[in-house]
């Protein structure tokens, strides 16, 4: 009986307490106050802003390969000037000294190969000689062999005393003797013409170390001359006359020349989440603070490849070509770009706030997931049949010897377009009511709605009292990822 009591009580309190439960929340939910925003209609854009610095395509730094005092300056500041033109003269005295004693050494040397012609010559002369001598030599052997050997034939016979005898064989070994005589004599003058010969090599390679020292040193004296490299603007200028450039492992820069600046670039710093949207045939304008009231255009030039990190941000540079033939663009001028990724002229918007929002007490439900519609074509195409022509390039610098149409060009990417989304209105009770939507591109605060029911002037809840109008939590997102269609970040229409 007791326990059956204790049963009967605690039914009792929780029969109490559910309609506690349900009277305060109910009490709660009338009393909720919803922020409501219109549903519009207009044009739509999803744009990747980015900041720049305009900078001349090609700036040729100007050096000194020779150390000296500056004596003469032939350009300033915003000196047009020419290819070969000359620019400042250093103290060339040194290095004129330099010159003389290479061409004083070089004279030197070159009368010491004269000289050793001369004894090569004479040692040709000697052999001739010593030649001579040897063939003299070898037919007084021969006649001396022959008077012998007759002298022999008649001392056999008794017919000749022994005292001819003697001298015979005596003259006929003197004979033979001046002839090795004469032969060593030859060998040893063909040894000396030999050396002679040697020795005039050596003096030559002397005679071209000469030259090169006396080519060097009037290279070093024509470098006393600083020369324009290119035409173009003088823009920097970082010498005065007197002051000395002391150039050891690395070339003073003197000048900075802008090759062109009619022609100019930008250098943009795309965040590594929106440089997937980029392609070389985005629409990009800009603006700078010089005329904030004017819009300039640009080409997508260049998608570098390479990245840059500064604390842990990754970025990536985008070369933009400029049109600067009204010279309104200096270098330096920070640029603030805007790269249209996608455009709609009418659609109708409703706000990110609607998409993100989420009753109190309610659970957001799992929207239908539409077929993704893709831009461009199934098939990836190859970068001549999507990319736009750039803007044409400025004129290479002497030197510069590349093709630019071997360039690697980026072509538009495939996009999302459509994605579910899920949006609440009041309804007559005033109570919010879920409305499937289909949603396609956002500039950052309102969202293209292709299909759904909603039409412009519908109001959509964006937040209540209990939550704040912009309540952005993970729990009222209801897993929808707000964004622009394929990534990126286009926060709203940048400068203009």
């Amino acid at each position: 009986m007791k326990k059956k009591r204790l049963l009967l009580i605690a039914a009792v309190i929780s029969i109490i307490a559910a309609g506690l439960l349900l009277y305060g929340r109910n009490r709660r939910a009338a009393g909720v106050e919803y922020f409501t925003s219109n549903v519009t209609e207009g044009p739509l854009r999803n744009v990747v802003n980015a900041t720049g610095v305009v900078q001349t395509v090609v700036t040729v730094q100007v050096g000194s390969q020779v150390s000296g005092q500056v004596l003469e300056l032939y350009a300033d500041f915003n000196t047009v000037v020419k290819r070969g033109q000359l620019l400042a003269k250093l103290d060339s005295r040194n290095f004129e000294s330099q010159a003389q004693n290479s061409r004083a050494n070089v004279a030197a040397v070159q009368a010491r190969v004269r000289s050793a012609e001369a004894d090569l010559k004479t040692q040709a002369a000697n052999v001739l000689s010593s030649k001579a001598n040897l063939e003299a030599a070898r037919v007084a052997r021969d006649n001396a062999a022959n008077q012998f050997k007759r002298a022999m034939e008649l001392s056999a016979k008794g017919l000749l005393p022994q005292s001819e005898y003697d001298n015979a064989q005596a003259s006929a070994e003197s004979a033979k003797a001046k002839y090795d005589q004469a032969s060593a004599s030859l060998e040893q003058v063909q040894a000396q013409g030999s050396q002679s010969v040697a020795q005039l090599e050596q003096v030559k390679a002397q005679l071209q170390q000469a030259q090169a020292d006396l080519d060097r040193a009037m290279l070093n004296l024509e470098y006393c001359n600083i020369y324009s490299p290119v035409d173009g603007v003088v823009i920097s200028r970082n010498i005065d006359v007197g002051q000395t450039i002391a150039s050891s492992l690395q070339a003073p820069t003197l000048f900075s020349i802008a090759n062109d600046l009619s022609r100019m670039q930008v250098n943009a710093s795309i965040d590594e989440a929106d440089i997937g949207n980029i392609s070389s045939a985005e629409h990009v304008q800009f603006t700078v603070d010089a005329y904030p009231n004017e819009i300039f255009p640009a080409t997508i030039a260049e998608i570098r490849l390479s990245p840059q990190t500064v604390q842990n941000v990754v970025t990536y540079s985008v070369i933009l070509s400029i049109d600067n033939s009204e010279r309104k663009l200096r270098p330096g001028m920070t640029a603030n770009i805007v790269l249209t990724v996608e455009e709609r002229d009418k659609v109708v918007k409703a706000p990110n706030g609607a998409l993100r929002y989420t009753p109190p007490g309610e659970t957001r439900p799992e929207p239908p997931r539409p077929q993704a519609t893709l831009t461009g074509e199934e098939n990836i195409p190859s970068a001549s049949e999507t990319s736009t022509p750039p803007a044409p390039p400025s004129r290479l610098a002497p030197g510069q010897r590349w093709d630019p149409a071997d360039k690697i060009r980026f072509v538009a990417p495939k996009r999302r377009t459509d994605r579910a989304g899920l949006v609440w209105v009041l309804d007559a009770e005033k109570k919010p009511a879920a409305r499937s939507v289909v949603v396609g591109i956002t500039d950052g605060s309102t969202t293209e709605v292709i299909s759904g029911d909603l039409k412009p002037g519908d109001a959509v809840v964006i937040g209540d009292s209990t939550q704040g109008p912009a309540a952005t939590t993970p729990a009222q997102r209801g897993g929808f990822a707000f964004g622009p269609p394929g990534g990126g970040g286009g926060g709203g229409r940048g400068p203009f």
